[in-house]
């Protein structure tokens, strides 16, 4: 099957012209340039397909000012996948011009190979305080020197000890009810493990029982959209491979974008593939949110203590537009004795992380974390929870920024603290 740009012929044809894309677009917002909204990348795309245009550097700068947070997807009267379509085109890019050297070495060398990524995780532990100093409060880090980075950009440390080498390879419970899998993907593993450890203990204490395989690796998405298919695929099969094996009843996660890709990316980019085909929809057909799984637990609530807390909650694009999870992360909060909730405004709006997007297009993703930051900020609320280590991290910059103490973690963390505090006097609730 073609999978060119040039198949995309009659989808780039389906774009009327109307214009709803400009008023969800975060970076149209910003920029106010039609090239750079959803309507105007379908345009040069037409051209380059058409070969009325050519891969100019231009054109590759358009096809990288893309969030991909589908909000035009679902805003779209014809149904375009212009996501899909810029896609199609960063690979059309990657294939004709090449990869960046350093894209090629993080997706070819480092994110492909487990044992190369371990060893520069585990590096980079050693070594990161040379590198940065800790950001206000100690919160976080800020880089000493030029790194590819802005020095004014906040990034979470790398934990002391990977997620997966915390844990046997199975969490095993007394009379379990339930088996699953579960897919930590990078941030989880190397950087944020306390929500690696709130998702097993949330669960353990519903019964269910977990597997951690060890051979997982990257779900492969920064490298697909970026373009690289081919390494992309790569990655996919192994994933594929390793979760297959397991006789789980479910494959669990705890990031939109990684649950994305193993639900519904692998089988879209093994499509060609007849051996893989049919296993990437059995998997697909396995996994689950961690708050989709926890809100089908029978008496998942009456675990809770009562936490005395104000709190707010932040949609990612991937968990929301993507997998569709709205109203469970929802449910889980209100469930909790003691939370207030309060709805920011326009929860579900890009934060401007977009992955790798807030380091190669830092400020013009500070702008649209602007946004989201003061809808947190107006809340009044204590805790901002959400189920992306992407959009944590990057909010967590935004607060800093703008001098806002509010703490930020995933769900997981949060119904973690309420099951930690049945039973506890309000002293020892304040130091959890």
């Amino acid at each position: 099957m073609d999978r060119s740009l040039e198949s995309w012929q009659k989808e780039v044809i389906r774009c009327i012209r109307c214009g709803a894309c400009q008023n969800v677009c975060p970076v149209f917002k910003e920029l106010q340039a039609e090239s750079t909204v959803a309507r105007g990348r379908v345009k040069l795309i037409r051209g380059v397909i058409s070969k009325d245009l050519d891969l100019t550097d231009g054109f590759i700068d358009k096809m990288s000012l893309c969030l991909m947070c589908k909000a035009c997807v679902v805003n779209c009267p014809s149904g375009v996948k212009v996501d899909k379509l810029v896609e199609a085109a960063r690979k059309e890019i990657a294939e004709k011009k090449g990869l960046s050297p350093f894209k090629n070495l993080i997706f070819r060398l480092v994110l492909k190979n487990r044992w190369v990524f371990n060893t520069g995780m585990r590096t980079g532990r050693i070594f990161q305080g040379l590198v940065f100093r800790k950001g206000p409060n100690g919160q976080g880090m800020l880089p000493r020197m030029s790194l590819g980075i802005d020095k004014r950009r906040l990034l979470s440390p790398l934990a002391q000890k990977p997620f997966k080498s915390m844990y046997p390879g199975v969490v095993k419970v007394s009379e379990a009810t339930m088996r699953v899998a579960f897919f930590t993907g990078c941030m989880i593993n190397y950087i944020y493990t306390d929500t690696g450890r709130a998702v097993i203990n949330v669960l353990n204490q519903n019964g269910v029982e977990v597997i951690i395989p060890s051979l997982q690796n990257c779900c492969g998405t920064p490298v697909r959209i970026n373009g690289d298919y081919e390494t992309a695929k790569t990655m996919a099969r192994a994933n594929i491979d390793v979760f297959l094996k397991e006789k789980v009843d479910a494959v669990v996660v705890a990031c939109g974008t990684c649950g994305l890709s193993l639900k519904e990316e692998y089988a879209e980019l093994l499509k060609d593939d007849p051996n893989y085909v049919e296993k990437a929809k059995k998997l697909g057909s396995m996994v689950k949110d961690f708050t989709e799984l926890v809100v089908s637990l029978e008496g998942f609530e009456g675990k809770m203590g009562r936490l005395p807390v104000k709190v707010t909650y932040h949609d990612p694009c991937h968990l929301v537009r993507g997998l569709k999870v709205k109203e469970q992360p929802r449910q889980i909060i209100r469930s909790i004795p003691g939370v207030i909730f309060e709805e920011m405004t326009k929860a579900d709006t890009c934060c401007g992380s977009g992955g790798s997007f807030s380091l190669y297009h830092y400020e013009l993703s500070t702008k649209i974390n602007d946004y989201k930051v003061e809808s947190v900020h107006q809340t009044g609320a204590e805790i901002l929870a959400t189920g992306c280590s992407a959009c944590r991290m990057h909010i967590e910059d935004g607060l800093n920024r703008q001098g806002i103490p509010m703490q930020v973690m995933h769900t997981a963390q949060l119904l973690e603290m309420a099951y930690e505090a049945k039973g506890l006097t309000a002293e020892k609730l304040m130091k959890i």
